[in-house]
């Protein structure tokens, strides 16, 4: 794989992909609730995604491979980011550049503030976040919020 990183906004041909990763524990242990999400569920999230204007979701590609799922949703003050990769490609350093990718398409489509969500045992995540420039300035037992304002151009 060895190939750039490429971002395009979902479709419905990417559902099944979504399908799959929502159904699998590991990927969703750090989610909402932490339970693996049904295909019902899992669909209706793709087509709210498709039909909002305010979330944006991109199927990660490389080398014609989906590799995972990046997503911004507009908030009031700033735009939340999340990503998804398939635990077959766990511990090589995609994440990091899923993240440094999804941040550059968000630059190019205006969003400067960005926050994330992430929960306090997901240390991988916190890492990530704070290698792009993220900090925790609010923090509970459940949830930790951080934030990065991006220069304007």
């Amino acid at each position: 794989m060895g190939s750039s990183l490429k971002l395009q906004k979902i479709t419905e041909t990417d559902t099944d992909f979504i399908v799959n990763l929502g159904a699998d524990p590991r990927v969703t242990a750090h989610i909402g609730d932490g339970k693996p999400w049904s295909r019902e569920y899992s669909t209706q999230r793709v087509t709210l995604a498709m039909q909002s204007t305010d979330i944006s979701w991109f199927i990660v590609w490389q080398d014609q491979v989906r590799l995972g799922l990046f997503t911004a949703m507009r908030r009031t003050h700033a735009t939340e980011i999340g990503y998804w990769l398939a635990p077959e490609f766990w511990g090589q350093g995609l994440a990091k550049l899923i993240v440094s990718r999804g941040i550059e398409e968000l630059h190019e489509m205006g969003c400067t503030d960005l926050i994330a969500r992430v929960a306090p045992g997901n240390l991988a995540s916190l890492k990530i976040l704070e290698r792009h420039g993220f900090i925790a300035p609010s923090q509970d037992e459940s949830i930790i919020t951080l934030t990065k304002a991006t220069p304007q151009l």
